[in-house]
């Protein structure tokens, strides 16, 4: 009788142990599990951190007002992909003599981005601001379509300027306010008109004079180098140089178009599948640029400058 109390107490005693034990076990595993979700949280959260630091931040061009999009001291921005079957070029392989392919049938409408605001400007003797420049520095927030009007002949600065892309612009239109004829006039050597990524027309009766240069992508300066997914650039009246891609004008660093779009229907002294560089080792990258030229142009080509410009898929350009 004692063995069998003994052994009954032993048992007791050992099933005590094992719920115990369970009890324990249990409780670790959960808190194990806790730890674990703990860390999975905190590999997100600095996934998250270091995604967000390597994202771009809007600088403010301390040259000229001009807003770009980049990393401070980055390497040179992602370009486009070649397309398989074309093989990129440059200055040295672009061919000779080239000319831009002859479009068939009447030049082709751009179909304007649809737009819920029309913001109209107007710029001269007559106007609210007396510059391009000037009224571009004040583009309200939202702006949709934006229309300058020009009352009379200007005078712009000899620095570059820019439309602003953070302003919400659809498509900006230079145009006369009564039809007559318009010219935008350097105020030193040249006007540098940077588009910035947004679409740009120049209407019929207005006149970008003086060996201007218009670009299609974005200006870089010092610490940036700058992506657009794209440019558009449609001459109705006329230009001195139009680019199709951005302006690299620091040493080191780059200016990328993915995608351009140039249409002449006026005039254009010279014309450019790519962008134009200031340095050796400054880079310009077009991915892809198609060229519509039905009106009149002199010179016909890749780039000028001093650096480095690439044409990732040369088939709309020649």
């Amino acid at each position: 009788m004692k063995k069998i109390s003994l052994l009954i107490i032993i048992l007791i005693a050992l099933t005590k142990v094992f719920f115990v034990s369970g009890q324990d076990l249990q409780a670790t595993n959960q808190a194990l599990e806790l730890e674990l979700n703990i860390l999975k949280l905190q590999a997100t959260k600095q996934a998250l951190e270091a995604q967000i630091g390597q994202q771009s931040q809007p600088v403010s061009d301390p040259s000229g007002g001009i807003m770009t999009w980049g990393s401070q001291n980055s390497p040179y921005s992602p370009t486009p992909t070649p397309i398989i079957g074309y093989t990129p070029v440059n200055q040295q392989t672009f061919p000779a003599y080239v000319q831009p392919s002859i479009p068939n049938g009447p030049p082709p409408t751009w179909e304007k981005p649809k737009a819920n605001r029309l913001t109209e400007i107007f710029v001269g003797s007559h106007g609210t601001y007396p510059t391009i420049a000037e009224a571009l520095k004040n583009i309200p927030d939202k702006a949709g379509e934006v229309v300058l009007y020009l009352t009379s002949d200007t005078e712009e600065p000899a620095d570059g300027f820019g439309i602003p892309f953070d302003k919400g612009i659809t498509v900006l239109r230079i145009a006369s306010n009564t039809g007559e004829h318009r010219t935008a006039w350097p105020a030193g050597r040249s006007i540098w008109f940077f588009c910035n990524g947004v679409p740009l027309i120049i209407e019929t009766e207005v006149e970008i004079a003086g060996k201007s240069m218009i670009m299609g992508g974005v200006n870089t300066y010092a610490r940036h180098n700058v992506q657009s997914p794209q440019s558009v650039i449609i001459i109705n009246g006329s230009a001195w140089w139009v680019y199709a891609g951005g302006h690299s004008d620091r040493s080191g660093h780059s200016s990328t178009v993915d995608n351009a779009l140039v249409i002449i229907n006026g005039k254009a002294n010279e014309v450019y599948c790519g962008g134009y560089t200031e340095y050796s080792d400054a880079k310009a990258t077009v991915g892809k640029a198609n060229m519509l030229i039905y009106g009149w142009y002199g010179v016909y080509g890749l780039s000028r400058g001093q650096g480095e410009a690439y044409l990732l898929n040369p088939s709309g350009c020649y």
